[in-house]
């Protein structure tokens, strides 16, 4: 237990070192919000509320992976639901940020905040693997893949519908055949092309997951023309998965932490 505490503290120092220090000047998460948000004129509630179960589904499935890799849980038998709900969650996150690409006036400006604080991210965790040695450095997960998607929106919202659900097709179908080949060009990861060695605590890369992007285009610009919500009334009750879909950045970011120091506490209490 004691290395658990370790990478706890570890893990918390580590936030605040590689993002808290250099941003200076305000409150740190509304300076965290500020870099990356996605900035809309206004906000449609069932979006919100979508991008609020894709997150819990998320933490869900890291809750089994850090028993897993972090306390040597036996939790085998819920594997294929930490791995069904894992992927439902990216697929929605996917699909989300295509809807809200054909929102948003500032996909590139947003891409680019996105793909800073991904970098970062890479970094930390980098750190994270040399100190603590474990094996979860993220070279191109969730964050680095919606960065360049935002950016390539930019140019495939401007397509017909049809045109989009071509390229849909054709970046699924691209990416199923990359994950069956090897390649020696270690920089090729981020289009789903790997090296045998490679390895990444959470991978994403665009082909081919830009087809749910593009399917989210494609929703975007068919049910949300007009900007407006498909709902006239929202029920009271959506509003806490409302207020996390809001805040699904700065909740990316610190719910590791907060999981480690729960799991941490519960495996004292059970004297694991």
């Amino acid at each position: 237990m004691q290395r658990f505490s370790f990478l706890i503290d570890y893990s918390l120092h580590l936030w605040y070192y590689s993002f808290g220090r250099s941003i200076k000047g305000g409150d740190f998460t509304e300076k965290l919000l500020e870099l990356g948000q996605i900035k809309h004129s206004g906000r449609i509630a069932e979006l919100d509320f979508l991008k609020g179960i894709a997150l819990i589904l998320m933490i869900l499935n890291h809750i089994f992976f850090d028993l897993s890799q972090f306390f040597s849980a036996d939790v085998s038998r819920f594997d294929l639901f930490a791995s069904i709900v894992g992927k439902l969650s990216a697929v929605m996150f996917m699909t989300l940020c295509g809807v809200s690409a054909t929102l948003g006036k500032r996909n590139v400006q947003n891409g680019l905040r996105l793909l800073f604080l991904a970098t970062a991210l890479s970094l930390a965790t980098a750190v994270f693997d040399r100190v603590a040695g474990t094996e979860v450095c993220i070279k191109f997960g969730i964050l680095h893949f919606l960065s360049f998607a935002m950016m390539l929106s930019c140019a495939v919202k401007k397509l017909p519908v049809w045109a989009t659900g071509i390229l849909a097709l054709a970046s699924y179908a691209l990416g199923k055949y990359f994950s069956a080949v090897f390649v020696d060009a270690w920089f090729l990861f981020p289009l789903g092309l790997r090296t045998r060695q490679f390895s990444s605590g959470d991978y994403y890369p665009l082909f081919p997951n830009l087809c749910f992007v593009f399917l989210g285009i494609i929703i975007g610009k068919t049910l949300y023309k007009n900007r407006k919500s498909l709902f006239k009334r929202q029920p009271g009750l959506i509003k806490p998965l409302c207020f996390l879909g809001r805040h699904t950045l700065i909740l990316y970011f610190v719910h590791q932490p907060i999981i480690l120091a729960v799991l941490y506490v519960v495996m004292k209490i059970c004297g694991q």
